[in-house]
This record gives C-alpha cells, sequence and structure tokens, in this order.
C-alpha cells in the first residue's frame, strides 16, 4: 500500500499562511501574543526562534478547494488564518480542560505560564480569529455576512462539542449515536466548515456547494474515528502506545462500540475496570475483549464505508481533475494517517 500523504501543494499553503499570519502578529506586541507565539510554533519556551508549526490542515483543505474554484489568494488568507486560530485557541483550553501537560512534544500553554493564562491565552487568540475577517476583501457585503454566520455557528458548535466531551466523562451511559453527534460538533464542525469557506467565497452552483457540505461532514468523521482507532490499537509513528486512551480511561469511540457491543457478565467487568485506577492488566483485559468483539474491524470498516463515500462525492464534482485527485489523496490520508 502507497503511505498516507496529504497534497504536496499543502506545504506551499502552509508556508504562505505562516508567513501571513507571523505578518499579522507584527502588529501587536503586547507580552500576551508571546503565548500566541509560543503555541504556533515560532518560538521556544525561552523565547528563541523555533519552527514547531502544525500541518494546518484545516486551512489548506480550504485553500485547496477555493484555488480549486478559481478564488483569490489574498481574501482567502485572511479566512484560512481566522480557521487556524481558531482551531488553536480551542486546543489551548482543551489542554486546560484535559490537564494535557505537552502537545507536538512540547510543553503546553497553561504549563509554562499557568491556568490564568491559559485562559486569557486562547480567549485572546479566539477574539483574533474574528478580526482577522476584516482583512476579507469582498464588496459584497451579504457574502461578508454570510461567512461571518458560517463561522459564528462554527465556533458555538465547537464550543458546544467540547462541554458535551467534558460531560461525557462523568455520565455512565453514553450511546455510540450521541458520541458521533458530540464528535460532529468538536472535531467535524471546524473541518466541515474549512470546506464550506472554500467553496463560499467563489461563484458555483448549488450542487457543488451541497457536495462540498457533505465531504466536510465525512472528512470530520474520519478524521475523530481515526484518531480514536490510533488511541486504542496504537502506532509508534504516533507517538502513542497500544491502550494509551484506556489508561486515560477515555470514553471514545471503540470503547462506547465495545461496552454497547458486549454482553452483560463483560459489561459488568469493563464498568469495574473504569471505576478504579487502570492498571496494565486491566488494559490488556479490554484489549482482549476489543478483540473478542471485533471492535477494531467495526471501526475500521465504518472509515471504510466513509471513504467510499467521500470517493463517490469527489468524482460528483465539477473541478479540474487534478484537484480531484488532491482531495482523493487527502481522503487517503484520513483513511490511512498513522499520527
Amino acid at each position: 500500500m502507497r503511505k498516507p500523504q496529504l497534497p504536496q501543494l499543502f506545504n506551499k499553503y502552509q508556508l504562505e499562511l505562516n508567513k501571513f499570519t507571523k505578518d499579522f502578529y507584527k502588529k501587536l506586541d503586547d507580552p500576551l501574543y508571546i503565548t500566541h507565539k509560543y503555541f504556533l510554533g515560532w518560538i521556544k519556551e525561552n523565547g528563541k526562534d523555533d519552527n514547531a508549526t502544525g500541518k494546518a490542515f484545516r486551512p489548506s483543505i480550504m485553500m485547496l478547494i477555493n484555488e480549486a474554484l478559481g478564488g483569490k489568494e489574498k481574501n482567502i488568507l485572511p479566512l484560512a488564518m481566522s480557521i487556524e486560530l481558531f482551531h488553536n485557541f480551542s486546543l489551548i483550553h482543551d489542554d486546560i480542560e484535559d490537564r494535557d501537560e505537552f502537545r507536538r512534544n512540547r510543553k503546553t500553554v497553561w504549563k509554562i505560564w499557568g491556568e490564568e493564562v491559559g485562559i486569557i491565552s486562547g480567549s485572546s487568540m479566539h477574539a483574533l480569529a474574528s478580526k482577522a475577517i476584516e482583512n476579507i476583501d469582498i464588496k459584497d457585503k451579504n457574502k461578508l455576512v454570510e461567512l461571518r454566520k458560517i463561522i459564528n455557528k462554527t465556533c458555538i458548535e465547537v464550543i458546544e462539542g467540547q462541554y458535551l466531551d467534558i460531560d461525557f466523562e462523568s455520565s455512565k451511559e453514553i450511546s455510540v449515536e450521541n458520541y458521533l453527534s458530540m464528535i460532529e460538533k468538536k472535531t467535524g464542525a471546524l473541518i466541515k466548515t474549512s470546506v464550506i469557506l472554500g467553496s463560499v467565497l467563489e461563484p458555483s452552483n448549488k450542487k457543488t456547494t451541497e457536495i462540498f457540505k457533505e465531504i466536510g461532514n465525512t472528512f470530520g468523521h474520519m478524521f475523530q474515528i481515526k484518531d480514536d482507532v490510533l488511541g486504542i490499537w496504537g502506532n509508534k509513528d504516533f507517538g502513542k502506545p497500544i491502550g494509551s486512551d484506556i489508561l486515560k480511561k477515555k470514553k471514545s469511540f471503540p470503547i462506547l462500540k465495545l461496552i454497547q457491543t458486549c454482553d452483560i457478565t463483560d459489561k459488568e467487568k469493563i464498568n469495574e475496570i473504569f471505576n478504579k485506577k487502570i492498571s496494565e492488566e486491566d488494559k490488556t483485559i479490554i484489549l482482549n475483549l476489543m478483540d473478542k468483539y471485533k471492535i477494531e474491524s467495526y471501526c475500521n470498516s465504518i472509515l471504510n464505508d466513509k471513504y467510499k463515500l467521500t470517493i463517490s462525492l469527489i468524482e460528483k464534482l465539477d473541478i479540474n481533475d487534478k484537484y480531484k485527485l488532491m482531495l482523493l489523496d487527502t481522503n487517503f490520508f484520513l483513511m490511512h494517517r498513522t499520527k
């Protein structure tokens, strides 16, 4: 099987977005923004230059779709920056909520500067994400209103999803369906919106816009379910040992499917394990139950269904074949990625 890789064009988008965002931050000299520059990977904890930026997947998919439809780079870059800043704001707050001390092999903002600064850092990045849209040069004011509505709706959905995720931690019974609704908001909404925003700036027929919405939905689901699969069965490239999410008592898609599928005796065993500190032996018991009920196969079958659905959707798009191939590569990456 070929190695799963994002389109090479994404590297170009990442460099362009990084330069645009750095230029935006040059106008901001308040000490607060040191925390932003650190989290965005531009500087180290000691303030020296660094190059530890993320992959910028969401804005890159937006820029790809915008280019496929003949869009202007000068207008898509402010939108791309807005989405990337919003994504990073949610991660800064997520780290506080989850008590995570490291992200991308670097200390998290709250771990270095404290929870209070972490909250302020994330909230101010959220505000800048909204401000970024002011730089879009659109004569059609109705289009600008539409963009703001889409982004505001997404912000609300992501925050609602974060709340549900926290609420689920103390809930004894969570259905797979409720979990999917949660990830559709927390993870899927921003990916879906990135796809939609890439298509709304330029005139396109209603059918094309609707297809992109469906692609955004499937991309969002695939991204989170694959994360959950890697969190249980691990991968050395992903940096997670096998069963890492079990040790964290994370109620992820595979765990919930196991609870939904297993018999009463095994369900009692699972509840007993999750009601105490989980040992390596407990982790092995859960992994064996996963094998018994073929949970990994089930998760992969769900991913495969969404993968095939996305292929059929991409083939219906009225865009240049080279961009279709890049979207197909992105779909393949989401299906087979190892980190």
